[in-house]
């Protein structure tokens, strides 16, 4: 009865587990990094002829929101800022995956049924799978900021990159676009030249 009371707590929590967005988070920075509070920044698209989208001018306060609490002083125009903070965004270009997974049909589990060997008798937990196939995208933010007296130049000096990269069943960045964004901007700036994995709860809407 005991290992009955487990199964049954066990697909109890299964059942109440809220859905999440997992990204894996990478980041180089430089020490000027840290002298960034009070900088003036202005945000840009990358490519920059994203800069007039709709797509763009939606996710650009978000992102702007993330900069000023980390001390940056968000500007929309500005024609020499301190930094210029490059944004890509979107589902890239590779093929997506598939995932299948197989899980035990219980049959008779819960139901009182029970023969002369005890519940489940003759063997039937575990001999059913129930199998599930379905399509992974690859969405991912990247950010990159760069001294603004260098922005226009072929080799501008950056003093952050950071990458945010989220594999899951949404197939465009809408609808894991927050949580991606929030992802990337756990413990700022992170570990510099190494890639983190970060958890963030979602709604489970890909609209």
């Amino acid at each position: 009865m005991r290992i009955i009371a487990t199964l049954i707590a066990v697909l109890l929590l299964a059942a109440c587990t809220k859905p999440t967005v997992e990204a894996n988070v990478t980041a180089f920075f430089t020490p000027d990094l840290a002298n960034i509070r009070g900088k003036n920044i202005i945000i840009r698209a990358q490519p920059t002829s994203k800069e007039s989208s709709l797509e763009f001018l939606n996710y650009r306060p978000k992102i702007a929101d993330k900069l000023r609490f980390v001390g940056f002083v968000v500007r929309e125009h500005l024609p020499d800022p301190d930094y210029v903070a490059y944004v890509s965004y979107g589902v890239d270009g590779t093929e997506p995956r598939s995932t299948t997974t197989s899980s035990p049909v219980f049959g008779s589990f819960g139901l009182g049924v029970y023969g002369g060997g005890g519940p489940f008798y003759g063997g039937s937990l575990g001999r059913t799978y129930n199998t599930q196939t379905w399509v992974e995208y690859n969405r991912f933010i990247a950010i990159d900021i760069v001294e603004g007296k260098t922005a226009k130049s072929e080799n501008p000096v950056r003093i952050y990159e950071g990458r945010a990269q989220s594999a899951g069943r949404c197939p465009t960045l809408t609808g894991v676009f927050d949580e991606v964004l929030d992802a990337l901007f756990q413990d700022f700036p992170g570990v510099n030249g190494k890639t983190v994995f970060v958890t963030i709860p979602w709604d489970g809407s890909c609209e």
